[in-house]
């Protein structure tokens, strides 16, 4: 997770600011699992190009980080802005 304005970079500074905020363990646990996943959809040989990942693995990763999108904005409450951006 990554601020995305002003407002949350003058809060939390730069950074993935995940262990910033008021999240549960098993939620932190979650995005870490997702990050990892996340990374497997990159070509570490050469990062401009497509990676290995299909057009049904692409979705079902964007419907499970769509899912914990919810979770993470009940967690945190109307106080913070929560936004996933598609792969």
């Amino acid at each position: 997770m990554w601020c995305g304005n002003q407002v949350a970079l003058a809060r939390f500074s730069v950074g993935s600011i995940e262990e910033k905020l008021p999240l549960s363990a098993t939620t932190l646990e979650r995005l870490s699992v997702m990050t990892r996943w996340h990374d497997t959809a990159l070509n570490w040989e050469y990062p401009p190009d497509p990676g290995p990942w299909n057009a049904a693995e692409y979705t079902e990763f964007d419907d499970a980080a769509e899912a914990l999108l919810a979770v993470i904005q009940e967690e945190l409450g109307v106080e913070f802005e929560v936004v996933y951006e598609r792969l």
